[in-house]
């Protein structure tokens, strides 16, 4: 018996030595959302999201687009929640490393009723499921590949909010230009309203010009307010992006715009596709999971063999040594429905990733069409503008109302033209680096194997 309580003291120390602590976390009461741009987490650390880059950000300062990216992959309330499932699949990865523990097997009898000559009997055994070993390989592949899908998957997530941030840049920039492009046509008719109507009071207009000029001007100011609800809307929605409170001040700069696509740097991204773009990067881990399940399987197919050492004393005090064989053998079942579901998977990731990737080239191509033709547009408009010199010089009363009128329409319509056409092409060009998976001409990758 003392070599029973021997082990017995054994076992609970170790039991003991690799156990932790509970700790509560309650959930939270009320919202964690920045009641200022200022107390907003600024990178530190190197991002593995493409195309984001880390830089010195001011807070104080009006921010450009490539700021506002960084910040809403730092800050967004969505993308702290998926960093925090990220970390229930490391831990799965982390368990799924770890070798199957021995097992420990105690036995006590006693004789009754007690009789002469006889002694309480103990059995002391240790087992290990080799089967157990023989799989943990694949299954830690398979569990290695899965945290590698999910990081590449939470990358693309990133990646996501971080161009949804400069799509949202690109229309307050919109917003303010095609303000900006209106406010010489309102003040001039809201100057032609005036005058006029001290000219009409004083006889030297006809009432009716008057009443034509308020109307034009009230309709200039509804279209002005209306660009101006549309830019607040916006602002809204990426203070929300970057976890702000509502109606936070965030100061934008408002002078960024994507960089131009070049074409033999867009065929060498097509070309780099499954290498570059973190969904099919994580296609790919979740395919090489899948293969792992699938190996998994194919061995569970064979005899499973258990085997344990026992050292034993029976109530006649015989010690004994014993070697004990277990065998599970597949001969009605096994496991060819794991087999056959795990054959099925891996064959529909296969085609899943194909569809994707054909999917992607195709739209990428169709996007570098039109990212050419907007800047062709925009070029033209552009050298028909330069053709208008500026009347913000000219001072009312010396020229005609209507010449006025006429010129400061058409300049407006140019810069209205350009200010949607500029837009149309932000927002291509961001959707197009967003197919590709980060900036063209960006030097970024990703390394898929990496955990």
């Amino acid at each position: 018996m003392r070599c029973v309580r021997v082990s017995l003291l054994l076992l609970i120390i170790m039991l003991l030595a690799g156990c932790t602590t509970y700790t509560p976390l309650p959930l939270p009461v009320r919202p964690d959302l920045a009641s200022n741009a200022a107390a907003l987490s600024v990178p530190v650390t190197a991002f593995d999201t493409p195309g984001i880059h880390v830089t010195r950000i001011n807070l104080a300062q009006p921010l450009d687009a490539s700021a506002v990216a960084a910040l809403a992959v730092l800050n967004n309330p969505a993308l702290i929640a998926t960093r925090a499932q990220h970390g229930v699949v490391a831990a799965q990865s982390y368990a799924a490393g770890l070798l199957p523990w021995p097992q420990i097997m105690l036995g006590a009898s006693r004789p009754s009723p007690a009789s002469v000559g006889l002694h309480n009997g103990w059995s002391l055994a240790l087992g290990e499921d080799f089967a157990a070993l023989l799989q943990h390989a694949d299954a830690e592949a398979a569990a290695h590949a899965d945290e590698t899908r999910v990081r590449l998957d939470m990358v693309w997530d990133e990646w996501q909010v971080a161009q949804q941030a400069r799509l949202l840049y690109a229309a307050i920039e919109d917003d303010a230009a095609q303000l900006k492009a209106l406010h010489p046509l309102l003040d001039l008719y809201a100057e032609r309203a005036r005058s006029g109507r001290t000219a009409a009071i004083a006889g030297t207009l006809p009432r009716a010009a008057v009443t034509a000029a308020e109307a034009a001007y009230s309709v200039l100011l509804a279209h002005a307010d209306s660009l101006q609800t549309q830019r607040e809307k916006n602002l809204a929605a990426l203070t929300g992006l970057l976890g702000l409170a509502p109606h936070t001040t965030l100061r934008l700069a408002l002078n960024d715009h994507p960089n131009a696509v070049d074409t033999a740097a867009l065929r060498v991204a097509l070309a780099a596709l499954p290498n570059r773009r973190p969904d099919l990067m994580a296609f790919a881990a979740g395919y090489r999971s899948a293969d792992a399940r699938l190996r998994q399987a194919v061995l569970a197919q064979f005899p499973l063999i258990g085997v344990s050492l026992n050292r034993k004393r029976d109530t006649e005090g015989v010690m004994s040594n014993g070697l004990s064989l277990t065998l599970n053998l597949p001969f009605l079942n096994g496991t060819r429905g794991q087999i056959a579901v795990a054959r099925a998977t891996r064959r529909a990731l296969h085609a899943a990733y194909q569809a994707r990737l054909d999917s992607a080239v195709i739209e990428v191509s169709a996007l570098g069409d039109e990212v050419q033709r907007l800047s062709a547009s925009l070029a033209r408009v552009q050298r028909a503008a330069q053709v208008l010199s500026s009347f913000n010089n000219a001072v009312p009363g010396t020229v005609p109302f209507d010449a006025l009128e006429a010129y400061a329409t058409q300049r407006m319509q140019m810069a209205d033209a350009i200010a949607k056409l500029r837009h149309a092409l932000d927002e291509t060009s961001i959707a197009l680096e967003t197919l590709l998976g980060m900036p063209i001409g960006s030097g970024h990758n990703l390394q898929a194997t990496s955990t």
